[in-house]
């Protein structure tokens, strides 16, 4: 795991071979998981830094609408990768972005993933995205995004438009937690 970015921002910077190197440290920290049906323990609540998202290996050809068919065929993003995305969206003359903070608490909606943003002239804000998780079996929960706030401005998602996506633990401890998605992309999160 010493390949891991120190942040989030930070990981578009990572090789092919440290892509390599922290994909092969997972399958070896997934075949020592120490929860036995992960979904239901206690150690998924808590604080987490999103450390490492999977995501794709560059096309050797660029398409304008590759991001789009990932996203709509392999699984979609996480709720915390959107709060980033909706961050980073912001005119990076005008907001500095933090780091991405994902809150998982055991009342509904049990994930709060934050990104907290500085604005011209010192002001704080925050993007925030909720999601329900519903407990499908001991290694697989459903995700479905509730809502999303950008500077203060909250709005609900309309039922027949929320996002869900399943989501496999593969490990738990005191400290890492890791998850797939439907299509087997890995997430590392750090508890805080």
């Amino acid at each position: 795991m010493d390949y891991l970015p120190s942040s989030l921002a930070s990981s578009g910077s990572i090789t092919a071979q440290d892509r390599a190197s922290i994909n092969e440290a997972i399958l070896k920290l997934e075949a020592l998981n120490p929860t036995e049906d992960p979904v239901y323990s206690p150690l998924i609540n808590g604080v987490w830094t999103l450390r490492y998202a999977g995501g794709y290996s560059e096309p050797k050809i660029p398409s304008p609408t590759r991001d789009l068919a990932l996203f709509l065929y392999a699984g979609g993003y996480s709720p915390g990768l959107f709060a980033l995305s909706l961050a980073q969206k912001l005119p990076s003359q005008l907001v500095e972005v933090g780091d991405l903070t994902i809150s998982i608490s055991r009342g509904q909606p049990r994930i709060e993933a934050k990104v907290d943003v500085t604005l011209l002239g010192g002001s704080e804000e925050s993007v925030v995205v909720t999601a329900r998780l519903q407990e499908d079996s001991g290694l697989r929960f459903t995700e479905t995004y509730e809502s999303a706030a950008v500077l203060g401005q909250t709005v609900d998602i309309p039922e027949a438009l929320q996002y869900s996506r399943d989501l496999y633990v593969s490990y738990v401890d005191e400290d890492i937690l890791v998850v797939r998605d439907g299509s087997g992309v890995p997430e590392i999160l750090v508890r805080n």
